[in-house]
């Protein structure tokens, strides 16, 4: 077994494999962007970071723990030296993905849970960025890693929980500027991984009744309406997390679908942490 801890900027995830199967899941909320000051993650973010992967390591009973950071970990003017208190605090070397690693690593967690010859575009929505696979009968076609995530987005242009229409239009502008490489991708279905797309996930069905892991595009708006109507005490007792996030993630995750044509979100299970467990321990 081997134990691997994601430090993302949602969440810092511990989870338990054997092989490729999935013994066990930890996490605590990240604080990484909120602690991180003109790129510099604080003296108080930094112990705060060493806290949370000793608390990790501690419930993994000392099997090997392997860790790595994506987006708020990578854009630290400070990293090095970030990496190196954690180190020597918990003797654990973290693995910082660039944005076409962690890609890279989303594609073959995402081609683990689909037909092996199958053509399409995965998504994985975090808190700093997301990353775009396009692939074709299983082959990849390109990896991207752009600033939509969540919390960024979030922190640049919503000020409240409830977004104004003036804000939405800011957001679909950002996104499309973003994603303008890849206006000649089209698809129908589109998948979409990460926490967030999973939170939709539950109060499209608890909207829907629909008992699948799909979204379709044209209810999102619906889904939005709700949330913003309804007291946020009320949302949080049908998805019991991330609603801070919620609004600008159905927001990028509806503009994104538009963007490729797609007609359905298609959410998945999977992510970079098994992707870098397949890639680097096959075994």
């Amino acid at each position: 077994m081997v134990g691997v801890i994601d430090i993302g900027s949602n969440t810092i995830r511990l989870v338990v494999y054997d092989k490729k199967r999935h013994v066990s899941n930890s996490g605590l909320n990240s604080d990484i962007i909120s602690d991180t000051e003109n790129g510099v993650l604080s003296e108080n973010g930094i112990k705060k970071l060493i806290n949370a992967i000793s608390f990790l390591k501690e419930k993994s009973n000392g099997i090997k723990i392997l860790a790595f950071g994506t987006y708020a970990m990578r854009v630290l003017i400070n990293k090095e030296e970030v990496k190196k208190r954690v180190f020597d605090a918990t003797g654990i070397n973290i693995d910082i993905l660039s944005g076409k690693q962690e890609a890279e690593y989303d594609f073959y967690g995402l081609l683990d849970t689909i037909d092996s010859s199958e053509s399409g575009i995965g998504v994985d929505l975090g808190g700093g960025s997301a990353q775009v696979m396009i692939f074709d009968n299983g082959n990849i076609k390109s990896l991207n890693s752009y600033p939509l995530g969540c919390k960024q987005i979030k922190n640049k242009f919503a000020k409240d929980l409830k977004i104004t229409e003036k804000e939405h239009q800011k957001i679909k502008s950002y996104v499309e500027f973003n994603l303008q490489n890849l206006k000649n991708n089209k698809t129908k279905k589109i998948y979409v991984m990460g926490g967030t797309a999973k939170t939709a996930l539950k109060i499209y069905s608890f909207l829907t009744s629909e008992n699948r892991n799909v979204i379709d595009v044209k209810k999102i708006p619906d889904i939005i309406n709700f949330i913003t109507d309804t007291p946020p005490k009320a949302v949080n007792n049908i998805i019991r997390n991330r609603c801070d996030n919620i609004l600008v993630g159905l927001i990028i995750m509806e503009e994104i679908a538009k963007f490729f044509g797609s007609e359905k979100i298609h959410i998945k299970k999977c992510g970079v942490r098994d992707g870098y467990i397949y890639k680097n321990f096959k075994e």
